[in-house]
């Protein structure tokens, strides 16, 4: 069917990393411009995004034991997820949830991060399926730190570099940067918003 050719080849071009956090506001606690994205000029955007290609890819490992990942193929708690951001309830006492779209419209994917298992993320397609896993550098509420993430297959799909917990720079598995997230929006090297989510 097209739209699941469209909504396949969204998620690999995105690769829709970096979603969850449990605080109210953001902080720039290190490492680049505070936004407004929008109104640095080109130059100074790219400069950043160099930047931080230069600081993620140093020591990247490439791919992980496809085993690592099995545990994690289906969504244990699918109906359930489901159920909760149907009614836009995205948190509960073990778990967040972050639903993304395309054009605003399109829900396409979603992440859970569990509370207690401060390296990790999942990301789901609405069936439940695994998508993507992130293996972070520290635990995801110390900031500024990177996420790998690897697809289904064990293969590095991007890294992000988290300035914040609504504030992350994408970049795909050979470097291209792919947006930078802030609070709902991801944002092109123009400055194009080209992706929403909805957060905690």
């Amino acid at each position: 069917m097209k739209i699941n050719r469209i909504v396949k080849r969204l998620i690999c071009i995105f690769t829709l990393l970096l979603l969850i956090s449990g605080s109210a506001q953001a902080k720039t606690l290190e490492g680049g411009v505070d936004l407004n994205w929008p109104l640095l000029n080109q130059e100074e955007r790219e400069k950043t995004i160099n930047y931080y290609k230069d600081l993620l890819f140093k020591d990247v490992k490439y791919k992980i034991d496809k085993e690592t990942l099995k545990p994690f193929k289906k969504d244990a708690k699918l109906l359930e997820n489901r159920a909760l951001l149907k009614n836009n309830i995205k948190k509960t006492d073990d778990r967040e949830l972050a639903k993304f779209y395309f054009f605003n419209k399109v829900f396409i994917i979603y992440g859970v991060k569990y509370l207690e298992d401060k390296f990790h993320l999942y990301y789901y397609n609405v069936a439940g399926g695994l998508e993507y896993f992130d293996i972070l550098d520290k635990p995801h509420d110390e900031y500024p730190h990177i996420s790998y993430q690897y697809n289904k297959s064990g293969k590095l799909a991007g890294i992000s570099y988290y300035i914040s917990e609504y504030d992350q720079y994408i970049f795909d598995d050979k470097g291209k940067f792919r947006g930078r997230w802030y609070y709902s929006k991801l944002y092109d090297k123009k400055a194009k918003v080209i992706l929403t989510r909805e957060l905690p």
